[in-house]
């Protein structure tokens, strides 16, 4: 029972349907405090071992937040965490180009800009060939519906969540995206669809209909992760330009005009897993 109640599920995140069910876990239940063997020292002096040891393999951790209040609270509730290590910060998105690129975090927490188009149009910045294509961006705001969770993975971010959350379920966001998960805290509202809408995706023709190559439906299933033709390619072993390829021809066979409308698709149709 102690397992069970170390961990919390976002039971009826609508986002399930679209991104599938992930599980935070917390710190030891019964004390609060981090599992045993952990590594607790985190004075981060060149000639503390262990503080040497920490660096090897804690989760590098980069902030870019818009305020600095913000930014110390949110870097003082990851110094406690044994496992994770701030490797740097900046409080303007285009500064931080040059500094990920230098440091090369494996998460990156975006702190909320005027809109979410914005901070959508920074993570593909910092997700590009001039940032860091392989860290996880993670948005400092709420996703207000599954529209909007949707958008942001499609930009290539592993979630979002506000911080106003509990210290430990920030903590545990960071790991579970850092480990590959996605995050959407609090879970976000289904998006109001218009009935019309509905019927035009019953009518439209299923996968087994659209005489789609083997390929071509594997790359539709990559889509509907939220993967850029980067990274894509990199999953199946394609260059990217046989990767576009493959997702043009596909896109056409199914009839959808978009990146984002043929990733919805593959969800629609069980495609993405």
């Amino acid at each position: 029972m102690g397992t069970l109640t170390a961990l919390h599920a976002e039971i009826d995140n609508p986002l399930d349907l679209i991104a599938g069910h992930h599980l935070l876990a917390e710190p030891d239940a019964s004390s609060g405090r981090p599992r045993p063997g952990t590594v607790s020292c985190t004075c981060g002096h060149p000639l503390c071992g262990v503080a040497t040891r920490r660096a090897a393999t804690a989760t590098r951790v980069f902030l870019i937040a818009r305020h600095p209040v913000a930014g110390a609270g949110l870097r003082s509730v990851l110094a406690a965490a044994p496992d994770l290590m701030v490797v740097g910060s900046t409080d303007h998105p285009i500064q931080a180009l040059a500094a990920v690129r230098r440091v090369r975090p494996d998460v990156i927490l975006l702190g909320p800009g005027a809109t979410l188009s914005d901070d959508l149009a920074t993570v593909v910045r910092l997700r590009g060939p001039q940032g860091t294509p392989h860290a996880r961006v993670l948005l400092l705001r709420r996703a207000e519906s599954t529209a909007e969770a949707s958008r942001i993975l499609l930009a290539g971010a592993s979630g979002c969540f506000p911080l106003d959350l509990p210290e430990d379920r920030i903590i545990s966001a960071v790991s579970l995206a850092a480990a590959g998960g996605s995050v959407f805290l609090p879970a976000p509202q289904p998006a109001r669809i218009h009935p019309a809408s509905l019927a035009g995706h019953a009518a439209e023709p299923s996968p087994q209909h659209c005489d789609l190559t083997e390929r071509e439906r594997e790359v539709l299933a990559q889509l509907g992760r939220g993967l850029s033709n980067a990274e894509i390619g990199r999953e199946l072993a394609l260059a990217e330009a046989t990767v576009k390829k493959h997702l043009t021809q596909a896109m056409r066979k199914i009839g959808q005009s978009d990146r984002l409308r043929a990733a919805l698709y593959a969800h629609r149709h069980g495609l993405a897993g």
